[in-house]
């Protein structure tokens, strides 16, 4: 299982713009910071990929992440190998105390910022890519609308989870 967090912003991530002949575009946005997310891109040996996420608000802790990591584990086979970067939250001395402390969880750290090896990376790029590129949300209340059915799409998308993996030349 791969883990990664990224904050919603209501400043869009611009892919295209459009505007008449000789006119710069403006897009003109509310800022604002909305809530985080944590997306879990699951391969279980013997079944399809499964892609999970939850919304917090604010940034994610170590302690958020640790309330998450039993139910993903009530998901999944009885193990949990958990690949993810080398967040602080991630090497925490309260996680590291978690993973001690269950036997159904192995923590495997990746290089210090490899976004083209983390899986769920992958899964949150396309979403910003994707439904978010361009959304001018007006409220968090949109915003939050629209990632949940571009996260629901992924979710209902095995092959997508597969394309992820396929993109890291990992087996």
């Amino acid at each position: 299982m791969f883990a990664d967090e990224t904050t919603l912003s209501l400043l869009p991530p611009v892919r295209a713009t459009r505007a008449p002949r000789g006119r710069t575009p403006i897009l003109r946005v509310r800022r604002g910071k909305g809530p985080s997310l944590v997306g879990w891109c699951c391969y279980p040996p013997d079944g399809l990929p499964k892609f999970l996420y939850r919304m917090v608000p604010g940034s994610v802790t170590d302690r958020d992440l640790i309330r998450q990591l039993p139910d993903v584990h009530r998901t999944f086979d009885p193990t949990v190998v958990l690949v993810w970067d080398n967040l602080r939250s991630h090497r925490s001395r309260r996680m590291r105390a978690f993973a001690d402390r269950v036997d159904w969880l192995t923590l495997a750290f990746l290089p210090p910022y490899p976004p083209d090896l983390n899986r769920a990376e992958g899964g949150l790029a396309h979403l910003k890519s994707g439904p978010l590129a361009n959304l001018g949300a007006r409220t968090l209340d949109e915003l939050v609308i629209v990632a949940r059915q571009g996260l629901r799409h992924i979710r209902h998308h095995p092959a997508l989870l597969n394309e992820f993996l396929a993109a890291t030349d990992l087996t």
